[in-house]
């Protein structure tokens, strides 16, 4: 499938798809039910498909599937508990309902780091900027200033040592204590010196002036987005007690027991299937205006 960049959510409001994907995670990480699971993977699967394009999606579960086997082998090695004897491994017994549970976590990562890299195509950096509160708009420059100045503070360290270890002749080398306390003194004065060339240069271009700093805001939240919001909270409250009915009389062991009615499980995939059925509605749309 080729790659295309998802267009399902351009015409809405960033926090529409936030919840979505925020609701779909928490749901995905909460529900441990072998059907709730997989019900989110194989949402999760088809949007990664749509958004991000077989060839990413397939370079993703290239390391995931293993991961997957990974857990589902290893679980019954260290929770040897059950009913339904499969084999045994030396000492070890294996059980269908270890493998069983270590098939839904393996699962249940899967399809959590699919949902985020879903989310993390449709919401960009921008969109995510756009969300964050005012204060936290500075949090990219601090970010930059730290990346910028811890290897500028780890080359002059270097650069002081070196320094003293060849002022050979004030005598011998002092040792690793005081070293140490000198070089530390003389980058704590270097870096004062420098935050308050940096603290005025700042300042200089309006930084803390006291006046506050306006900011573009590229979206408005519109009334069919607060429409949108109100329908996806009302499908999480729903998603949120059907999970909870099915979880709470769903039992791994000793016996693999409590199956829920099967309406427990539609609106889960509903909200599973829901970001896949927006994108291909909207590319459908794309496609007959053309």
């Amino acid at each position: 499938m080729a790659s295309k960049r998802p267009i399902a959510f351009d015409a809405c409001h960033a926090t529409v798809p936030a919840a979505l994907f925020a609701g779909a995670v928490a749901l995905s990480m909460l529900a441990v039910h072998p059907v709730c699971v997989a019900v989110s993977l194989a949402g999760a699967l088809l949007f990664s498909l749509l958004a991000r394009g077989g060839a990413a999606t397939a370079r993703g579960l290239a390391w995931q599937l293993p991961l997957l086997a990974l857990v589902c082998l290893l679980n019954p090695l260290f929770s040897a508990s059950g009913s339904t004897l499969l084999f045994k491994l030396g000492p070890r017994s294996v059980y269908l309902e270890s493998l069983a549970y270590g098939a839904t976590m393996g699962g249940l990562m899967v399809a959590v780091v699919l949902w985020f890299e879903g989310a993390a195509a449709v919401l960009t950096q921008d969109r995510l900027l756009a969300l964050a509160p005012r204060r936290a708009r500075a949090l990219p420059l601090l970010l930059g200033m730290a990346f910028q100045l811890v290897p500028q503070l780890l080359g002059r360290s270097r650069e002081v040592r070196a320094t003293l270890s060849a002022c050979t002749a004030a005598g011998a080398r002092p040792g690793v204590r005081e070293a140490l306390t000198r070089t530390s003194s003389m980058l704590l004065t270097w870096s004062l010196e420098e935050s308050i060339e940096r603290a005025d240069s700042m300042r200089a271009r309006g930084w803390e002036s006291g006046l506050a700093r306006t900011s573009y805001r590229p979206e408005r939240l519109r009334p069919r987005d607060t429409a949108a919001l109100c329908g996806i909270a009302a499908l999480l409250a729903l998603c949120a007690v059907c999970a909870w009915e099915a979880c709470s009389a769903w039992r791994f062991y000793p016996t693999m027991r409590g199956l829920a009615p099967w309406w427990c499980f539609v609106p889960l995939a509903v909200l599973a299937f829901l970001p896949s059925g927006a994108e291909l509605v909207a590319r459908l749309r794309e496609r007959g205006r053309r």
